[in-house]
């Protein structure tokens, strides 16, 4: 009896399952239906729906696109970030002033539109959407939050040009039609280590993080695998950040650089210009002179006033040398106290190329097909500008070199001096 009850229960199964696949159709045939966006998930998160169009009509549709000749740039304009948004928008009118200012684009000048985003990814979508319906032919966006990433999907599928500035994230792969215009950190690491192995002679490093910061830590990994690279050795590694206090706690550093077993010759430091400062000034109070290595953070006023002479043999990068003999370098900061008052930073700098990287595609293109003017921006050589020489990869990075500074000492004090010109 109750053989013939599971028999018939085995069967009942095997039958309700091929009525089910007869109605239904196999699991290999069936369209799989894509499982919801998680609560609370952006819709640009989302990914972009499936072209409808073979490869013919959207190779018509590519061909027939009409684009105006205008650029949009969007960033912050007001609020805690505002410094961001306002320099990169100064960068672009600037380049756009001189560039139209010679004849545009066979004769027909570039419009510059800009929208305030300090309101996060919702404003930023309907900023992009809004320049997207004006049919720019580029998008310049701040490196900060939402203006760089919430975008990506609506540039990529209208194939409008996307170059975020002076951002340190990698997003070419985002797409296409997606670039980021900074100085790669890799470049500017391995230039500034083969200068101090090289150069300087040094050998034994201490590697010092500060763990409150995120960037210290992606940068120190940089650090780490250049130095493992050429050859040089990192002896100690410490951290400014005590988690126990949640404090800044240089003793802590203090100790394990007195602990090292060999002879250490310098300290990377990937932390603030404050604690740079803090670090540095502590080393030499007790009696470790170690000159500091460290990435374009570094390069601040606030480091060498807070560091003092303890400053002095520092070694840093960075992408815009102010002081650097090129013509273009000082026409371009001349223009730019006329117009501020103010000398440009490295975000107007960069915005400055970069907006002059676009212009010359759209000279080499002879269109403003997006397609025709994205093949012709990283097909170029590398152009100079006031950031050095500068070009854009296939794959959205952008290939610079970092221009290397010292700290010296005079009877004014403490000062950075070019050593290395954009990275020759």
């Amino acid at each position: 009896m109750r053989f013939k009850t599971i028999l018939i229960f085995l069967v009942g199964i095997a039958l309700g399952g091929a009525l089910f696949w007869i109605f239904t159709g196999s699991p290999n045939d069936r369209e799989e239906t894509p499982p919801p966006l998680a609560a609370g998930k952006p819709e640009w998160m989302a990914a972009p729906p499936a072209d409808p169009q073979g490869p013919a009509a959207r190779e018509a549709q590519d061909e027939a696109e009409d684009r105006a000749l205008i650029v949009g740039v969007i960033g912050p304009e007001t609020g805690t970030e505002a410094k961001y948004g306002l320099a990169v928008l100064e960068g672009v009118v600037m380049a756009a002033d001189q560039f139209n200012a010679r004849g545009g684009v066979r004769g027909e000048k570039i419009e510059i539109i800009h929208q305030d985003n300090s309101g996060g990814s919702g404003q930023a979508l309907d900023i992009v959407s809004a320049m997207i319906e004006k049919k720019v032919v580029a998008i310049f966006s701040a490196p900060t939050g939402w203006s760089t990433f919430a975008p990506t999907h609506l540039v990529n599928q209208s194939r409008t040009l996307f170059i975020s500035v002076g951002t340190r994230r990698k997003i070419g792969r985002s797409g296409d039609y997606i670039f980021h215009f900074s100085l790669p950190d890799e470049i500017a690491v391995e230039a500034l280590l083969d200068y101090a192995t090289r150069k300087m002679g040094y050998e034994n490093f201490a590697l010092v993080t500060s763990s409150s910061y995120d960037y210290s830590l992606s940068i120190a990994s940089v650090f780490k695998q250049t130095a493992l690279r050429i050859g040089s050795r990192i002896l100690v590694e410490a951290d400014t950040y005590n988690t126990f206090s949640g404090m800044t706690d240089i003793g802590n550093v203090l100790a394990a650089l007195k602990a090292s077993p060999e002879e250490l010759q310098a300290i990377i430091f990937t932390g603030s210009a404050l604690e740079a400062g803090q670090l540095a000034r502590a080393a030499k109070d007790n009696g470790l002179n170690l000159p500091l290595i460290g990435s374009e953070d570094l390069f601040s006023e606030q480091f060498l006033s807070e560091a003092g002479n303890a400053a002095q043999g520092a070694l840093v990068y960075a992408t815009f040398a102010p002081d650097h003999p090129s013509p273009m370098v000082a026409e371009f900061i001349a223009d730019h106290v006329d117009r501020n008052k103010v000398a440009p930073d490295r975000f107007t700098a960069l915005a400055y190329d970069a907006f002059g990287l676009l212009s010359e595609a759209l000279e080499v293109a002879g269109s403003l097909n997006g397609r025709r003017v994205r093949d012709a921006l990283v097909n170029m050589k590398e152009t100079d500008g006031v950031t050095g020489a500068s070009r854009l990869a296939p794959d959205g990075t952008p290939i610079k070199h970092p221009h290397l500074y010292r700290v010296d000492s005079d009877k004014s004090g403490e000062k950075f001096v070019l050593v290395l010109e954009n990275g020759e």
